[in-house]
């Protein structure tokens, strides 16, 4: 068996073994006629039945890694291909170097592949959806990565300008639970590399799919420029705006899947947001002073309402703060800091 998934027959597969075909069949429970059928065919898995798969997989050592390897190297080969016939040339190191799951990896790439083709249908807008989530939000970061040797792609200009163009025609007047997730996702991708959209920041429009590819655009922004400013303004428009609020309130439980994603954008009334203060443990480390002052002023006091206790990690909580006010030279960052932790020490 190859590591990378190449076509490799059955007999090949088991040589090294030692075992023959007669070994194969006795051990899987399958007539020597079928496994004579498959033995010497590299295109066996596109002919085997699940049935006859599974005995194989359970019964003969390497079969059920060559399965996977090979199913996930012909569909890479296939998208691969197709995105070079649109524009888009596939890093393969990079793709095989990454730590994330190659599965996750196929997907972004597809859904580059969607947007590239500018298909503003519900099919896309479905799609992408399923990139709300911690995991499939990273591998979708490394298909836009503009930095050579980190992103999927060697030129993926294309695909921001292909991006900016598909996200207005997402931007449908019809409700559309994905299209709004989809177009969120869009704009968060396109405004952390920097890309132009046609939209302003002066929130405007309160209906929800507005807010939510405002937040989208806020946060990329965040990430990407530290606007502490942009920040301040954000903050000031959940004091102002319920459904901005609402919004922020749900877009974190949900990204890191404490909370059932929901096409009403409800939270359940009790909720430990475990997995979520992890993340903002690691993003109060990782990222920009614009980003802190957003999650101590904005973020978490709304969290601390939905979960007093904070996951259970309130006094991590303090001491990751504790931690970045020593490094923070802006004073709005430092205070806002300093209000929390004196709140979070009161509950401790």
């Amino acid at each position: 068996m190859t590591a990378d998934g190449e076509p490799k027959s059955l007999s090949e597969i088991t040589k090294d073994m030692g075992l023959n075909m007669s070994d194969v069949a006795a051990f899987s429970g399958l007539d020597e006629s079928t496994v004579f059928r498959l033995w010497d065919n590299p295109e066996w898995l596109d002919r085997v039945t699940g049935r006859s798969l599974q005995a194989l997989m359970s019964s003969i050592p390497g079969i059920a890694e060559y399965s996977m390897a090979h199913a996930v190297r012909k569909r890479r080969d296939a998208l691969v291909a197709d995105l070079h016939a649109a524009g888009l040339d596939v890093d393969v190191d990079v793709l095989e170097r990454s730590t994330l799951p190659q599965q996750h990896l196929l997907n972004a790439l597809e859904a580059g592949l969607h947007i590239v083709r500018g298909q503003a249908t519900q099919k896309t807008s479905s799609f992408i959806a399923r990139f709300w989530g911690r995991e499939q939000d990273s591998a979708l970061e490394s298909l836009y990565s503009a930095e050579p040797g980190q992103g999927l792609l060697r030129n993926p200009q294309r695909l921001f300008e292909s991006s900016v163009d598909l996200a207005p025609r997402l931007n449908r007047k019809s409700y559309s639970f994905h299209s709004i997730l989809a177009l969120n996702i869009l704009t968060h991708q396109v405004s952390k590399v920097g890309a132009e959209l046609e939209t302003d920041l002066g929130f405007e429009v309160p209906g929800r799919q507005d807010a939510f590819m405002m937040r989208g655009v806020v946060m990329g922004q965040l990430i990407k420029t530290g606007d502490l400013d942009l920040a301040e303004r954000y903050r000031r428009e959940l004091d102002a705006t319920p459904v901005y609020a609402a919004l922020e309130e749900w877009s974190f439980p949900t990204y890191m899947r404490d909370g059932r994603i929901s096409s009403d954008f409800t939270l359940p009334s009790s909720l430990s947001l475990r997995n979520t203060a992890n993340e903002v443990l690691r993003e109060i480390t990782a990222y920009n002073d614009a980003c802190v002052y957003y999650l101590a002023s904005t973020y978490v006091p709304l969290a601390l309402k939905r979960d007093p206790a904070f996951g259970g990690k309130l006094p991590e909580l303090v001491r990751a703060l504790q931690l970045r006010m020593s490094d923070c030279t802006d004073r709005r960052v430092r205070e806002s800091c300093e209000t929390l932790v004196r709140q979070l020490k009161g509950r401790i």
